[in-house]
């Protein structure tokens, strides 16, 4: 049963979408802010950007970890994503992206007993 009237994903299936976007994201920032530390070194911008970043990546990290037992990953490999850096953030994008439909809707939101 959907958890909403016109959306049909459970939703397992939507925060797996919003976490595959954070992911791309926190990777984008790293890149970002790699840009302004070491190829066009400068110390505002690269405050301003490592600031967002690390708002980013606690979203990421925080969303890993929440995510991690209804999705059935391991410690292991949530660890190995959040230490990982930007390299980090793809893996968990491939990893959502492959995932079949199936598990993330097993996982569906029952309705409430009355």
């Amino acid at each position: 049963m959907p958890d909403f009237a016109d959306d049909t994903s459970s939703e397992l299936e939507r925060k797996a979408k919003t976490l595959a976007f954070v992911a791309l994201f926190e990777t984008f920032t790293y890149l970002l802010l790699f840009y302004f530390w070491v190829i066009a070194p400068n110390d505002a911008l690269k405050a301003v950007v490592g600031f967002f970043h690390g708002l980013v990546w606690m979203a990421f990290v925080a969303m890993t970890v929440i995510i991690r037992p209804d999705i059935g990953w391991t410690w292991g490999y949530t660890a190995l994503v959040v230490l990982t850096g930007p390299i980090g953030g793809v893996m968990v994008w491939w990893r959502l992206r492959t995932t079949p439909r199936e598990q993330l809707v097993s996982h569906a939101s029952r309705p409430a007993d009355r």
